[in-house]
């Protein structure tokens, strides 16, 4: 349970975080195209100023106002809605910009009085539909999309072309040619950019999910970890000193230290606080006493137990472990007469150095299933950034040196 319910508070991302991150590329580029229809909008209500005025001579009044109203209002309507509107609002406006121009298109017959435009002045509309095509871009499917921009093509060229004076004319195939390339190229940046949006936000959830597979099994990995070192140090010592010494004072002294850290990890106990030095020390003194209570502790040199000056609690706890493991093991193996645990604590570094009169050994030659040394003490260390130096000599004794800095 403790495994399970670690990996899931490591690996659990929030919803609506999760949504926000996989959706930040597709939203920044569909804002910026937004933007830039909003732009091409109001250039050309500019620009066009002087077609609309001469279409008033062959358009009714009661038609133009209404589709100028419709063809433009939306498009400009993007820009406000690019820095403060929802995604969805940002689609939707962008499919009734594209709709509106088709609308407008659609029903210019009948706003048309049947005269024609003098002189090389085109339909008002004619001058911008690949930006209707764009449109559609952000709002639709590319097969739609496109399906849009052949639609406003075909259709404002033919409009123009039998709009304008028959004397000006220009010939149909090659206008029509000649506005469908020019919009063509906006309208495939349209799309690579929104595909290229998608692409990158597929690529960033698939991240996140790899993220949070490997978190989570780091976790499993950690946790897994730590049932390893309580059963090593904590159940196995428990049971050999009960094997060994029966009902003693050691062993319930022993029994306790197990149970404590076996609720630690029952109620996943935060590792995030941290302690002052007198703390640090007194639980140094109290988790090496129960590994051995006839050891000797030293402080070799002692910073000021100032309040203002902590350590991280998880570090403190880890380096007592290591020290503990180091103190039962010359109490299992050593026959020392003596055992010496000696801390040396400063603003930036702790340091535990275990030492016994024992009779040594070779730590070449430890068998690679006897896991004290390499889990419960070097594989401790190195998870806090620490190190672990172990020196011994048949019949002269153990050193064991834990150092860890800021």
């Amino acid at each position: 349970m403790a495994t399970d319910t670690a990996a899931a508070a490591t690996a659990h991302i929030a919803p609506d975080q999760a949504a926000a991150l996989d959706e930040s590329a597709g939203q920044r580029i569909l804002r910026q195209f937004a933007v830039f229809i909003a732009c091409g909008y109001l250039v050309y209500l500019g620009l066009t100023v002087p077609a609309i005025a001469a279409s008033l001579a062959v358009m009714h009044s009661w038609w133009t106002i209404p589709a100028l109203v419709a063809v433009f209002g939306p498009g400009l309507a993007l820009g406000p809605l690019a820095w403060r509107g929802s995604v969805h609002s940002l689609r939707v406006c962008a499919a009734v910009a594209a709709v509106g121009y088709l609308l407008a298109v659609a029903t210019w017959a009948f706003g048309w009085n049947g005269a024609h435009l003098a002189g090389t002045t085109d339909m008002w509309f004619f001058y911008f539909c690949g930006l209707a095509a764009i449109a559609a871009a952000l709002a639709m499917r590319p097969p739609y999309a496109f399906a849009v921009l052949v639609a406003v093509v075909v259709s404002t060229v033919a409009i123009n072309h039998v709009i304008r004076d028959p004397a000006n004319s220009v010939p149909l195939v090659p206008d029509m040619a000649w506005a469908f390339a020019f919009s063509l190229v906006y309208f495939a940046a349209a799309v690579m950019g929104m595909r290229t949006a998608t692409v990158l936000d597929d690529t960033r959830a698939q991240a996140y999910r790899t993220v949070a597979d490997a978190a989570a099994s780091q976790a499993r990995t950690n946790e897994r970890q730590r049932f390893n070192e309580l059963t090593h140090d904590g159940v196995m010592a428990t049971l050999l000193v009960a094997a060994r010494r029966g009902n003693s004072p050691h062993l319930a002294a022993q029994a306790h230290a197990t149970l404590r850290a076996l609720d630690r990890i029952r109620g996943n106990a935060d590792t995030d606080d941290t302690m002052t030095p007198g703390v640090a020390l007194a639980h140094l003194r109290e988790v090496t006493a129960t590994a051995d209570p006839t050891r000797r502790f030293n402080i070799r040199h002692q910073a000021l137990d100032d309040a203002d000056m902590t350590y991280p609690a998880a570090i403190v706890r880890t380096l007592a472990a290591a020290a503990a493991e180091a103190v039962r093991n010359s109490y299992r193996h050593a026959q020392a007469s003596k055992t010496t645990v000696s801390v040396e604590i400063t603003t930036d570094s702790l340091q535990i150095e275990v030492s016994d009169d024992g009779r040594g050994f070779e730590p070449s030659s430890v068998p690679a299933d006897r896991l004290g040394i390499a889990l419960s003490i070097r594989e401790r260390m190195s998870q806090i950034g620490g190190s672990a130096t172990i020196e011994s000599t048949p019949a002269q004794g153990t050193r064991v040196l834990l150092d860890w800095g800021r």
